[in-house]
């Protein structure tokens, strides 16, 4: 349900994962920003089973878009948002309890419109020994303030003033993936910055199989190849076919992974290459768009 003034609209796009919310919900939940500040927006995006609305916690309002993909399902949220500041999550994550506090004060402490994005640490939601593909993932992770650096910054934690989106428009609905990336850039030609903000932190679970972490290379090949400028386009077709050495080096200086670890790693990231590669010449034969 709706608060009469909330400061804050929290935005969670879902596509079938709704077993993944319990431990979403449960952290909000657990907010210390008082609940009088924020609402809450989940937008289903096509989902074979939807829960009922009066299922959910009492401060989830419940959404469902139609048009497929995660950045169509946020800016339908925005229609209906009533907050000055948008923070968006996956429903996968689990935000730390200062999480929206956090935002918020360094939100008011802003002189101007600024785009705030959160930390982002990839773990096992249990106390499990990692298999080699969460091992990977743990080591290559969200590297949210090497994201920023470059200029951009992942949805899985990104707060945004109404008034950016008043400037410089919504997400690109035609994008499966890297919308989040295209609209920090497009902020930014228009002088808007952009903030790290690590303790204002969410966790992301591991990638547990390697179907899973192909999944998301489908999704973010087909960002990169079959959405956006044809120069755009064209540099990363080329980069794809150029060996990762910033990946391999990347795993090789990682503090998170024992030696063992590393070498297990670089043999996934050689793996993953050779299978972008693949993606890649689908994508440019016509193929079509992992949404997932």
């Amino acid at each position: 349900m709706h608060d009469s003034n909330p400061k804050i609209s929290v935005i969670i796009p879902i596509y079938q994962h709704w077993e993944l919310t319990k431990v979403l919900f449960s952290a909000l939940a657990r907010q210390t920003l008082p609940k009088s500040l924020w609402e809450c927006f989940i937008v289903d995006n096509g989902s074979d089973v939807v829960p009922a609305a009066d299922t959910l916690p009492d401060f989830v309002n419940l959404l469902e878009c139609h048009q497929p993909g995660s950045y169509a399902a946020r800016n339908l949220a925005l229609q209906q948002a009533q907050g000055e500041l948008l923070v968006f999550t996956d429903a996968d994550c689990r935000p730390n309890p200062d999480w929206l506090e956090i935002i918020w004060r360094q939100h008011l402490g802003c002189k101007k419109p600024t785009l705030i994005a959160g930390g982002v640490t990839v773990l096992r939601f249990d106390n499990l020994k990692p298999n080699w593909i969460e091992v990977y993932d743990m080591a290559m992770g969200l590297p949210q303030e090497r994201y920023t650096r470059h200029g951009y910054a992942v949805t899985a934690n990104l707060s945004i003033p109404r008034t950016v989106f008043d400037k410089v428009g919504v997400f690109d609905d035609q994008r499966f993936s890297g919308g989040d990336a295209e609209f920090c850039q497009r902020a930014g030609r228009a002088n808007i910055p952009l903030v790290y903000l690590p303790e204002a932190n969410v966790d992301h679970p591991t990638r547990h199989s390697w179907e899973e972490l192909t999944t998301k290379l489908k999704r973010v090949k087909g960002g990169q190849v079959r959405s956006g400028p044809v120069r755009r386009r064209a540099k990363f077709i080329v980069k794809t076919f150029i060996p990762p050495v910033w990946a391999y080096w990347f795993v090789i200086s990682s503090p998170k992974i024992n030696r063992c670890q590393k070498v297990s790693s670089l043999l996934i990231q050689t793996r993953l290459w050779l299978t972008e590669m693949a993606i890649t010449v689908r994508l440019l034969a016509n193929g079509t768009m992992e949404r997932r």
